[in-house]
């Protein structure tokens, strides 16, 4: 679009006051909102914020630079050839991608229109990306229409992008140029984009409600008479169990006030939505459902009256029996004993299910903290003024400094910023406060060394919790000991109508050794409940495990050739119902051959019916 009007006018408005009678109305009304901010008129490049407040900003908006990064690839092929760059930025008008041309890239530094370049009205006056972020809908400002007159230099067509889902306001896409230059239906390709965007972002969160439903399946215990509502990550219903809606009418009076939150609980955050509903519904249990470090909703639990919200994981299970149940642990449990007797802050990493809060509560119980409290927090769902108030109020944690005992801190990194802070400063004070030995224990499903290093988790936090850090294997990584755990879990959770343990066939047991388990041992045990309920027999065969367990195994992605010679064996095995010429056959080996691979990798050798 071509400008509406000449450097004169600009020049007679900035004196006078004088209107220039071709201006646009989308320009005049930014200009008249600029001229009251003296200090812009003289700058020469748009504020910057620095580098760790570009990486908070790019962390916090990184739904939205995910769902953008195959268009701005695109575009930015595109426009290398245009003369022109393309820049993402946040709500707030601070870029945080550029790509496009280089010499023009080069050349948009000299006013900050890079990464952290903050494009805010009010911090630069009427521009594309400021304007369109305060009007919410598409900008074009060419030359002279710029407020700043270094910025005249530049013509610009920017979009707002919204959230599909509720329709909040997330950024801004721009496309700049150097002004004078044809731009032809840059505007239009700025709107193409940020709708672009936004489908991309839908099919996004469509695909985040199939993990939700995925890890509630993964989650969910046997609870009877339990009531449970999964949220999404807005608070939006995704899934309610048969009974929820009566089982929240008693408990909250009839007034529904979970599906009726402040805007502020639906920014997208599923830990400001799960700390407003534990305010709401202090008595329910509020668990953040994550996947792969990503927090995609909540799962609101109502309990029977008379039952505990929550249950303990294997309270029962002590460190002796986690040593033994594989040789990998052994000198795991050995060097976290010597930790907590010596009480050093212990950070205890794996991925999730690996059994992190298992370990935890058998090192307390056979610690010097035994018979002492154990506190559990979910630092997903902190809250600093919780935090403040535990202090002025002798809440939990102080109480727990007082009496000794251990303080158990699940997911660290997922503390947001302004609370991480705080959270090292009440754990020096929790230290020097301490009337009895206190232990401290973190657990973490991502690498918090990592995290640290990329400025997502403050130094002083990490050093407080990490004296010694140890790593639980994934069971993917520990298959020789998938045979004993499989009896172990049998017998924990037995056959519920006559209280025998379970029972596995050859071939379901070789099923059960060929799989991968994402889950660990959380999924382990989740399916041995599952048959121990369904069973009528107590003996499992390959038609009683789930299906997923049962197909034919895909393209596989072990670490290493003997990971992959295992499982082919292992699934050959299955396939075959224990028939060891037709697996030595479908593997191309002679059986002498197979028996030896069989001894070499663990693999038991089926026996005959």
């Amino acid at each position: 679009m071509p400008e509406s009007i000449q450097k004169e006018d600009w020049e007679r408005f900035r004196a006078l006051g004088s209107v220039p009678p071709s201006i646009r109305e989308v320009v005049l009304r930014s200009w008249v909102r600029s001229r009251g901010r003296k200090e812009i008129e003289t700058l020469k490049r748009a504020p910057s914020v620095a580098q760790d407040e570009l990486r908070v900003i790019r962390h916090r908006n990184q739904r939205l630079r995910s769902a953008a990064q195959t268009a701005i690839r695109r575009a930015g092929y595109m426009l290398n050839d245009a003369g022109m760059m393309l820049l993402l930025c946040d709500r707030s008008g601070v870029v945080m991608e550029a790509e496009g041309d280089a010499r023009i890239l080069s050349r948009g530094q000299e006013n900050h229109l890079h990464p952290g370049g903050h494009w805010d009205e009010d911090a630069i006056g009427t521009n594309a990306i400021g304007t369109a972020l305060h009007l919410a809908k598409p900008v074009t400002i060419s030359g002279v229409e710029h407020f700043c007159e270094a910025i005249q230099r530049w013509s610009c067509a920017a979009a707002p992008i919204r959230d599909p889902f509720n329709g909040a306001l997330l950024g801004a896409i721009d496309i700049s140029g150097p002004s004078g230059q044809p731009f032809g239906q840059v505007a239009a390709f700025s709107v193409t984009l940020a709708m672009q965007i936004e489908e991309a972002m839908r099919n996004a969160g469509l695909q985040e409600h199939r993990r939700l439903v995925e890890r509630l399946l993964a989650e969910r215990r046997e609870r009877a008479g339990d009531a449970i509502m999964v949220l999404d990550r807005f608070g939006q219903p995704v899934w309610s169990s048969a009974g929820f809606d009566a089982a929240a009418g008693r408990a909250w009076d009839g007034e529904g006030r979970a599906l009726h939150l402040p805007a502020e609980a639906r920014d997208g955050d599923p830990g400001h939505l799960a700390a407003r509903l534990r305010q709401v519904l202090p008595h329910a249990d509020v668990d953040v459902l994550a996947d792969r470090g990503d927090m995609l909703g909540v799962m609101l639990t109502l309990p029977r009256p008379g039952l505990r919200s929550r249950c303990p994981a294997d309270p029962a299970v002590g460190l002796a029996q986690i040593a033994q149940s594989g040789a990998c642990l052994g000198p795991i449990c050995a060097a976290a004993a010597k930790y907590v007797e010596g009480g050093v802050p212990l950070l205890i990493e794996g991925p999730v299910g690996a059994g992190k809060e298992t370990l935890a509560r058998a090192l307390h119980g056979a610690g010097p903290q035994a018979g002492q409290p154990f506190e559990f927090v979910d630092c997903s769902l902190l809250d600093a003024d919780a935090l403040r108030d535990d202090l002025v109020d002798a809440g939990a944690l102080t109480r727990l400094a007082e009496s000794g005992g251990t303080l158990c801190l699940d997911e660290p990194g997922q503390a947001p910023p302004p609370v991480q802070a705080l959270l090292a400063q009440v754990l020096a004070h929790l230290r020097r406060a301490a009337g009895a030995p206190l232990q401290f224990l973190s657990l973490s499903s991502v690498g918090l060394a990592e995290r640290m290093a990329q400025g997502e988790l403050r130094s002083d936090l990490y050093f407080r919790l990490a004296a010694a850090t140890l790593r639980l294997p994934a069971l993917a990584e520990r298959r020789d000991d998938l045979p004993g755990l499989i009896r172990r879990f049998a017998a924990a959770y037995p056959q519920q109508r006559h209280g025998r343990a379970l029972r596995f066939t050859p071939a379901a047991m070789l099923h059960l050794q060929a799989h991968d388990w994402p889950g660990n041992l959380r999924e382990l045990r989740n399916l041995m409940e599952s048959l121990g309920a369904t069973s009528l027999s107590g003996l499992i065969d390959v038609a009683d495990l789930p299906r997923h367990l049962t197909r034919p195994a895909g393209p596989r992605a072990e670490s290493t050739l003997r990971d992959r010679e295992r499982a082919e064996i292992a699934a050959a095995l299955a396939e075959a119902g224990g028939n060891m010429t037709e697996v030595a056959r479908r593997l191309g080996i002679a059986r002498s051959t197979l028996y030896l691979k069989l001894d070499q990798y663990g693999i038991p050798r089926p026996r005959r019916d």
